[in-house]
């Protein structure tokens, strides 16, 4: 079999890091070959951070580097696209790998169709764009509920497959619990931190009944009243220690449309770390903490929430410990690399077949 995986990013970009990179050491070790384009090259997400616009010829010449990859579909058994394979334009490719009779996968991790849902303007030809990509794909991937309950609209053959983490590579730190002051953390982007920036009110009030400091992995820290504050930048050689230095790691999301298609990654990489957590009960959260009732981390619904939660971790360094035990357990029980690899090549296999794979999760 060969495989045409077809990202958004490169590996600098979370989504396509952990929704396609990390499982291809597994594809090959199946003896499947394949290939791997890149919509858009390493400095994208770079520049988009810093708030630079994309050239008109950055952009053409990169979709039409896919267009000329895409233009050898025939070459392969199958096509892996994640989330569209031209983003913000009409369908026409995956229409077109259906006229060819090749199958192809659609792998999503957001909640994409909003983007084109009552869309207005130029953008009006693009309505209903994603519920054709979704019933033409051999089989959806679908990283949280709410986006497999959205695509089964389309069309049935949609599996529930969640961002997983490496929990070989996301390990505990040393026992902490005697840090002073306890250390709360948060990682993203520069373009996701503006939840963490919402979330500001409630910090502070937590941080008047037990002090803590913040630790910002990934984006500026927001001023919080009353708390010391320190930004990291993000890499892939530090991310693991930045996040075994701390001693929570927090979560907050709107109850909005977007966010409902979250996959809670970071909430995954806190968990696999040890760390006990606060997070709102959106997309893919709450659905994770439930695996353990007793309790792998705490949901905090509004302010109040927020800060009863938070102040009550940062007090106890024995609830601290408990909590992030069961939340590694939970991590290594359902959301490891090495229990979903083996699917995703399965996944890649029951496609080419016409079947849809049956997981336990």
């Amino acid at each position: 079999m060969r495989v045409l995986f077809l990202t958004k990013y490169t590996v600098t970009g979370p989504s396509s890091r952990y929704r396609v990179a990390q499982f291809l050491p597994w594809v090959a070790a199946r003896d499947i070959a394949y290939d791997l384009q890149s919509l858009h090259d390493d400095g994208y997400l770079a520049r988009r951070y810093a708030g630079r616009g994309m050239a008109a010829g950055y952009l053409a010449a990169r979709f039409a580097a896919r267009a000329a990859t895409l233009a050898r579909a025939r070459d392969y058994d199958l096509v892996f696209v994640q989330k569209e394979v031209f983003p913000h334009a009409p369908d026409l490719a995956e229409r077109w790998l259906n006229a060819l009779r090749v199958p192809y996968i659609l792998d999503v991790d957001d909640a994409i169709h909003l983007f084109y849902d009552g869309a207005t303007g130029w953008k009006r030809a693009l309505r209903g764009k994603m519920e054709r990509v979704y019933a033409g794909a051999a089989l959806v991937l679908a990283g949280n509920q709410h986006l497999a309950e959205y695509a089964r609209r389309f069309t049935p053959r949609v599996v529930h497959f969640p961002t997983v983490v490496d929990t070989d590579r996301f390990l505990p730190g040393n026992a902490r619990g005697g840090g002073n002051p306890v250390t709360v953390g948060w990682i993203g982007t520069p373009e996701t931190v503006r939840y963490l920036n919402a979330a500001t009110p409630a910090l502070a009030s937590a941080a008047r009944e037990a002090p803590f400091h913040l630790r910002v992995v990934g984006a500026d820290a927001p001023r919080v009243e009353g708390v010391t504050a320190e930004s990291r930048p993000w890499s892939e050689a530090t991310e693991v220690s930045d996040l075994q230095a701390m001693d929570i790691g927090l979560m907050p999301l709107p109850d909005d449309a977007w966010a409902m298609g979250k996959c809670s990654l970071k909430l995954l990489q806190y968990m696999s770390s040890g760390l006990a957590s606060v997070s709102s009960p959106i997309g893919s959260a709450a659905d994770i903490l439930a695996r353990d009732p007793e309790g792998a981390g705490l949901l905090a619904r509004d302010e109040s929430e927020w800060r009863r939660h938070l102040a009550a971790l940062v007090r106890d360094p024995a609830l601290r410990t408990a909590t992030g035990a069961r939340a590694r357990r939970v991590v290594e029980t359902h959301y490891s690399l090495a229990r979903w690899a083996p699917r995703f090549v399965d996944a890649l296999d029951a496609a080419v077949a016409g079947k849809v794979p049956v997981f336990d999760d």
